[in-house]
């Protein structure tokens, strides 16, 4: 048991035996963890109970094996981005348009592939969503793409002068770029999964 502990300090590079202790409490709190007193060890419970005990609605999952367990940001928001991106167009297959600031958004009906095309996901709606901070919102969609699972498109209007000054005039610059001496207004990002989610069995 001594010398797991240490082999997990060391390889996710956990100073303080504290720390250790204070995760380990955490899981089996949210009884993640089973604790055998007989043989000393602690047991992780299966995905699928650990579905069923948290009472998850949706079968989709995000694989995580040895080489990206420790890229919490990066994992994150690639399930996060590419939820919402999954969620769009299934509401475009249903409404057939959908319109986002002044964009269209169209479901042809022959040979369209939903899962290659980009899909406007804006920081705002995962604040919204998942009450996730704008700031964080923007890491974890940055941290994905940097591990290539996500594509993501920054998209730009061309704006007038006038219209530019306008919003200075009110204070209205949040979106307002100068580039090479003309005016642009930053759009939402789309994105693009570069995964594909894996479907988990259906709980009795």
């Amino acid at each position: 048991m001594y010398k797991d502990l240490l082999f997990i300090e060391g390889t996710h590079q956990i100073k303080s035996r504290k720390t250790t202790k204070k995760y380990i409490s955490a899981l089996l709190e949210m009884q993640f963890l089973i604790y055998n007193a007989r043989t000393g060890y602690y047991l992780i419970k299966a995905f699928d109970k650990i579905r069923s005990m948290q009472h998850f609605k949706t079968r989709l999952a995000f694989p995580i094996g040895y080489q990206n367990y420790n890229k919490l940001d990066a994992v994150t928001g690639a399930v996060l981005y590419g939820y919402l991106h999954k969620d769009f167009w299934r509401k475009v297959k249903q409404k057939k348009s959908v319109q986002i600031k002044g964009c269209t958004y169209y479901f042809p009906k022959v040979n369209f592939n939903y899962k290659t095309q980009l899909a406007p996901v804006s920081v705002y709606g995962l604040k919204q969503i998942f009450n996730i901070p704008i700031a964080t919102a923007s890491r974890l969609k940055s941290a994905a793409k940097s591990e290539h699972y996500l594509k993501v498109k920054t998209n730009y209007e061309k704006i007038s002068s006038d219209k530019a000054f306008i919003m200075n005039k009110v204070d209205e610059t949040d979106n307002l770029r100068y580039k090479n001496g003309k005016y642009y207004l930053q759009l939402i990002d789309t994105v693009c999964p570069l995964f594909y989610f894996i479907k988990r069995k259906s709980l009795e």
